[in-house]
């Protein structure tokens, strides 16, 4: 399952060092292009093929006048008032100037956050694109195919596009691609885009943004690094980065581990790019992020009905506690057993004993009485409440969501151009939270739910709900009529409905391996089939039903880091059957615990 981190206050900006003068800049990046060329031609050949800051469009010119002050309003970030002057000039304009101008009304809505909208004045504009706006067309209607959560069609837009003569337009193309890239789960193309675009950068301000920007991303998409393997004679500067970027991501939750790592990386490559300045701007900021709070209270119901899922996450907090022996002043922690009923008075308590952070409740219930009250100290909840709901600004959720996890299945189809889904779910509440909010997500990126199945988790046999969903009654219906028709017997094999493209499967471990065999029996196996990590228990039997089902999870389950894996192996070697059963939530307790100097640092 997908760990969350929610938080309702607005984003921090990141901070980025003055570098040199352009004139060393200038230098820098001729050397940096002339060792490139020599020693990465394949580089350079893989990234022309294949990019999130914005450049302006540069391929044809903006007249004088209103248009130059609707170009400003967006320099200043003023998106929403850029859009409406722009749209002025478009009514104002015939041709190819209303055809462009209406193009930068949508790159404007969509930078003020309405990539709705910027799509239907995308759809809405007269055809054929005419020539001098096809490049800004490309770029635009790729840029609102990601906001939308459809890489692919990104890329397809960008592959459509004229070449770019501007350099800004071919930069920003490559920034669009190396986005798109990563959402797609390919960062080895994403970063060959990116450091495409750094062999013409020349300003060591651009340079030092365009290596940030490959850092985040990291962090955000770098879920696929670890299947990377550079032969040894990779580029030094490609390998290099990609090793950075496993570091981005496997320690991205854990500063301590981070730092050390970096360090040893800079070891390795000490003349990399890399070296100056991000990694030592990131190093820099790390003793500020992995300050601990003085005292630390965790509020679980340790007595009741969930008491066994509580042990779990405090024995998997703890273990990270006692993991982290670097820390010259480690925090003091103290355990609160809370009720619904009770939690506000627990919070207060462990208020007046002294905590400056509090971790917890757990519960739902729990988590909305907390968030009713006055949130007095910076507080990571264990459980989300629905996004509507009116937060204080230090009050933090991080949670195990199987409705973000559906979001994300949805969001990964629609990557993938997949865009007509059949959905099948248990009859019961979960299940149609599920099926919500993968039809919500799905929809909103364009995608259709051509049909539905509720079933009975409690039944073995769920053929006559596949059935329905694959049309394969009709398929015999249709077998028989012909027979009938033509008075003799035929030979004939069902066939499934063939417009589909995924199916998404609401189920648990045990519903999930009876379900897919019956998928594969009635002719449906070879569609791309998604769910939640609900389906798989680590360690359980007949897991090989699930192959070919794809569903997300937990780095503690699929990409740990190194204290993460010597955590899991202590507690299976003492604790096999908790640690088979409730290890998702044992890497919520982990998680939440190196989360907390994060957290800390944001809320102050």
């Amino acid at each position: 399952m997908i760990a969350s981190l929610r938080r309702a206050m607005p984003g921090h900006e990141i901070r980025r060092r003055k570098t040199g003068s352009a004139t060393a800049a200038r230098t820098i990046g001729s050397a940096r292009r002339a060792a490139l060329r020599l020693t990465a031609p394949a580089l350079m050949l893989m990234a022309a093929a294949c990019g999130p800051l914005q450049v302006p469009e540069t391929d044809a010119p903006i007249p004088d006048g209103p248009a130059s002050a609707a170009e400003a309003l967006s320099g200043q970030g003023r998106h929403q008032a850029s859009a409406d002057a722009y749209l002025q000039l478009a009514q104002a304009a015939e041709s190819t100037w209303r055809q462009r101008y209406l193009i930068l009304t949508a790159r404007e809505r969509r930078l003020a956050g309405n990539p709705e909208i910027a799509r239907t004045i995308m759809n809405r504009l007269s055809q054929p694109i005419a020539e001098p706006n096809r490049l800004l067309w490309a770029q635009v209607s790729a840029e609102i195919a990601i906001a939308m959560g459809n890489p692919a069609q990104a890329l397809a837009n960008l592959d459509s596009a004229p070449p770019a003569s501007a350099p800004a337009d071919a930069m920003n193309i490559l920034v669009i691609r190396s986005n798109a890239l990563f959402r797609l789960g390919q960062p080895l193309e994403a970063t060959l885009a990116l450091l495409e675009r750094e062999v013409w950068l020349d300003d060591s301000t651009a340079i030092a943004a365009n290596q940030r920007l490959l850092w985040e991303s990291y962090q955000t998409w770098g879920g696929r690094l670890e299947l990377l393997q550079p032969g040894p004679d990779a580029n030094p500067t490609l390998t290099g980065w990609l090793e950075l970027g496993q570091i981005a991501w496997t320690r991205r939750t854990a500063p301590a581990s981070m730092r050390r790592a970096l360090l040893i990386w800079q070891q390795a490559y000490p003349t990399h790019p890399a070296n100056d300045p991000l990694i030592p701007e990131i190093i820099a900021d790390l003793p500020a992020v992995q300050a601990f709070p003085r005292q630390i209270a965790v509020l679980l119901p340790l007595t009741g009905r969930q008491h066994q899922a509580a042990i779990a996450v405090r024995d998997g907090f703890l273990a990270a506690h006692f993991a982290q022996t670097d820390l010259p002043d480690p925090p003091s922690i103290r355990f609160y057993d809370v009720t619904p009923d009770g939690v506000q008075a627990a919070y207060a308590q462990s208020i007046a004993d002294g905590a400056t952070f509090v971790v917890g409740p757990l519960l739902k219930e729990s988590v909305q009485a907390l968030a009713r009250s006055t949130v007095s100290a910076p507080t990571l909840s264990l459980n989300f409440l629905p996004e509507e709901s009116n937060l204080a600004p230090d009050f933090f959720q991080f949670s195990l969501s199987p409705e973000d996890e559906a979001r994300q299945v949805a969001q990964r189809a629609i990557a993938l151009g997949q865009f007509r889904a059949l959905a099948l779910a248990p009859n019961n509440a979960w299940g149609r939270r599920l099926l919500t909010s993968f039809t919500a997500q799905f929809e909103s990126g364009g995608g259709q739910i051509l049909d539905y199945r509720f079933y009975d988790p409690a039944s073995p046999d769920f053929s006559t709900g596949i059935q329905a969903l694959l049309l394969i009654n009709e398929s015999r219906a249709r077998k028989e009529r012909l027979a009938a028709n033509l008075g003799i017997p035929l030979e004939y094999e069902p066939r499934r409905r063939a417009d589909v493209d995924l199916i998404f499967l609401a189920a648990t471990a045990q519903a999930g391996k009876l379900i897919r065999p019956q998928l594969r029996f009635h002719y449906a196996g070879a569609v791309p089939t998604y769910s939640t990590s609900a389906i798989y228990q680590e360690g359980s039997r007949n897991n090989a039903d699930l192959n070919g089902i794809m569903f997300p999870d937990i780095p503690w389950l699929i990409a740990p880091d190194g204290q993460s894996v010597e955590v899991r192996n202590t507690i299976a070697r003492h604790w096999p059957n908790r640690a088979r059963k409730q290890s998702r939530l044992y890497a919520l307790g982990f998680d939440a615990y190196r989360l907390i100097p994060v957290v800390n640092a944001a809320a102050s």
